[in-house]
C-alpha cells in the first residue's frame, strides 16, 4: 500500500507537467516558425512602405503628366481641324497655326518629361515587384504553419486534458486537509506544492538544506509533515516514500 506521501509526490509531478505543458504552447514549433515569418513579413513590409513613398509622388507626376498631354491633344485636334478647313490668309490662320507648333512642342516636352518618369519608376516598380515575389512563399509558407499549428495545439489540449483527469484521479485519493494545504502552499510557489528532498536540497527551489536543518528533518517522524524553509513546499522525504 502506497504511503500519502506517495501520492503528494505524484500530484506534484503531474502539476510539473501540466504547468511544463501549459507554457509549451508559446514555443510550439509552428508557432516559433510563424513569429519568425511574421518577422520576415515586416521587414518586407517595411521594405514596400518605403519603395511605396518613393513611387507614389513620381505616380502621381506622371499621371498629371498624361492629363495634361491628353488635354494638348485634344486642342491641337481641334486646331487641326480648323486648319484643315480653313481657306484663305489672315492674322486668325497665323495665330492658330502658331498655337498649333506650341501645342506640339510643349507635347514634346511633356512627353520627354513622361519618359524622365517612366524611367524613374522602372526600377521602383521592379523592386516593389520582386517584394511580391520573394512574399509569395511566406505567404504559403504561413498558411502552412498555421494549420501545423492548430494540429500541434489539439495534440496539446489532448495530452493536457489526459494528465488534469489524471490529476483529478490523484488528488481524489489524498486526505482532504493535505490536498487543502498542498492546494494553498502551490498557489503561492508557482502551482506545485510539494517537492522531494533529494542529497539534501529540496527539489522545488533547488537551494541546499542547511545542516541543521537537515539533521531536524532526519529526526522528524516519518508521518510528519515538513516544509522546506526556503520555498515553502511540502518536503517530502525519502523516509516518507514506498520503495
Amino acid at each position: 500500500m502506497s504511503s500519502p506521501f506517495d501520492e503528494l509526490i505524484a500530484l506534484a509531478d503531474l502539476d510539473i507537467e501540466i504547468l511544463t505543458l501549459e507554457r509549451s504552447r508559446a514555443s510550439l514549433p509552428a508557432r516559433v516558425a510563424l513569429e519568425a515569418l511574421a518577422e520576415t513579413l515586416g521587414e518586407l513590409e517595411r521594405a514596400a512602405e518605403l519603395l511605396d513613398a518613393e513611387r507614389l509622388p513620381l505616380a502621381r507626376s506622371l499621371i498629371e503628366l498624361e492629363e495634361d498631354v491628353a488635354h494638348l491633344a485634344t486642342r491641337k485636334a481641334q486646331i487641326d481641324e480648323r486648319l484643315s478647313t480653313a481657306t484663305g490668309a489672315g492674322r486668325d490662320l497665323e495665330a492658330m497655326d502658331a498655337e498649333a507648333r506650341h501645342l506640339a512642342e510643349r507635347t514634346r516636352q511633356l512627353e520627354d518629361a513622361e519618359l524622365e518618369l517612366m524611367e524613374a519608376l522602372e526600377p521602383i516598380e521592379v523592386r516593389l515587384a520582386a517584394l511580391g515575389d520573394e512574399r509569395q512563399p511566406i505567404d504559403v509558407e504561413s498558411e502552412r504553419l498555421v494549420a501545423e499549428l492548430a494540429d500541434e495545439e489539439r495534440a496539446l489540449d489532448e495530452k493536457l486534458a489526459s494528465r488534469r483527469h489524471d490529476r483529478s484521479s490523484v488528488s481524489a485519493t489524498i486526505d482532504g486537509a493535505l490536498l487543502a494545504r498542498y492546494e494553498k502552499l502551490g498557489a503561492g510557489v508557482g502551482g506545485v506544492g510539494a517537492a522531494r528532498m533529494l542529497h539534501g536540497r529540496c527539489g522545488g527551489c533547488h537551494l541546499e538544506l542547511s545542516a541543521g536543518e537537515l539533521d531536524r528533518l532526519n529526526h522528524l517522524p516519518a508521518d510528519q509533515i515538513a516544509t522546506c524553509d526556503q520555498c515553502d513546499r511540502i518536503l517530502v522525504r525519502p523516509v516518507q516514500l514506498d520503495g
